[in-house]
């Protein structure tokens, strides 16, 4: 395998959060309305907001309300419904832990080295968003795979690995014997909630037209750019494994393990960039606390969605996001958590008789 430093170009991605593609005006969210209360409906205006020809995403799933110690494979998510694969027998609902509410998923790594929540479907496109934690027995592995994409019968792969000593992306074509990484993102400490995002576009095979922009805690981690290569053969990934894979052996300078048990939550999966998000801060690329947010409704003016709190608590003040398929990114709009109703603004243009 390659191991390469990301390019001069990805450096500025930096910079930027996630980046805007293209030229399009960003969209611009002019008012609320609705109560800013976890699982309430609100719906906001704007203006540029584009297109999401189908509003919810492809599935999102909280795992509240279900039986802890059920297996999660086959059973229906919030939206859509989790799919069988290797090492879905080995993740199940619990109410141990959880990111936000009482239910998460839990993958037992201790039996076992693959323990997936699995989605299959075409995906040219992706936005992929979840939170995940790590309860390893002893020490770190010398290989965790959070989330791993495959296709063409996996010799098309695409994965952000954490190992002893360094973390990275890696893109893999093995029809062709092209495999390459790229280096970058914090270690994990364990016992703490991590947020995931991955934004993921193919390239034209074997030019670097691709997007691979992947953010841990809201921190670049590894493959940050709008100008990749992502494969060499005219293949789209066809399976996404979130979890997904613990090592417990050793090898050179990373010592065996006794496994792990990891969890997951408030998992969302699209074939659109198209998004609502709050975070923490005026500007989405000095945010450090993000949580997705799930719409029902979507017009280029407007977007109606369900206010998935999160981890931020009552009285919290925070900023909403609205990105559009392009991936470009409203500045922040103030919300405060647990807040009264809004009423949204008119339009700056409205002339009242």
């Amino acid at each position: 395998m390659t191991i390469r430093k990301p390019v001069a170009a990805s450096c500025l991605l930096l910079l930027s959060g996630l980046s805007a593609v293209g030229a399009e005006a960003s969209p611009v969210v002019t008012g609320l309305s609705g109560t800013l209360s976890n699982g309430q409906s609100i719906t906001i205006t704007g203006s540029a907001f584009g297109t999401k020809a189908q509003a919810a995403p492809l599935l999102y799933d909280d795992f509240e309300n279900h039986s802890a110690g059920g297996v999660v494979a086959g059973n229906a998510a919030k939206i859509g419904t989790w799919d069988v694969g290797d090492g879905a027998n080995y993740v199940t609902y619990t109410n141990v832990k959880a990111h936000s509410g009482s239910g998460a998923a839990k993958h037992d790594f201790i039996s076992t080295y693959n323990a997936s929540l699995s989605k299959n479907g075409s995906f040219p496109t992706l936005y992929m968003d979840f939170w995940v934690m790590v309860d390893y027995v002893d020490v770190v592995t010398r290989n965790w795979k959070p989330w791993r994409l495959y296709g063409n019968n996996d010799n098309l792969q695409l994965d952000y690995a954490y190992l002893c000593n360094g973390q990275l992306d890696n893109t893999l074509d093995l029809t062709n014997n092209w495999a390459v990484g790229y280096w970058g993102g914090n270690s994990y400490n364990n016992h703490t909630w991590m947020h995931v995002q991955l934004v993921y576009t193919a390239s034209t095979p074997g030019v670097a037209d691709g997007t691979v922009e992947h953010f841990i805690d809201s921190v670049p981690s590894g493959l940050n750019s709008t100008a990749v290569t992502t494969r060499q053969t005219n293949y789209d990934f066809d399976q996404i494994r979130i979890g997904h894979y613990w090592a417990q052996d050793a090898v050179t300078g990373c010592a065996a393990n006794s496994g792990a048990t990891v969890y997951t939550d408030n998992v969302y999966i699209d074939t659109s960039w198209a998004r609502v998000e709050i975070g923490d801060a005026a500007t989405y690329a000095g945010s450090t606390h993000r949580e997705i947010q799930v719409p029902s409704a979507w017009t280029s003016n407007s977007a109606t969605v369900q206010l998935n709190a999160g981890s931020f608590a009552p009285g919290t003040k925070a900023y909403l996001y609205v990105t559009d398929s392009n991936n470009n990114t409203s500045s922040g709009y103030p919300i405060t958590i647990g807040g009264t109703a809004v009423v949204a603004k008119p339009p700056s243009n409205l002339v009242v008789q």
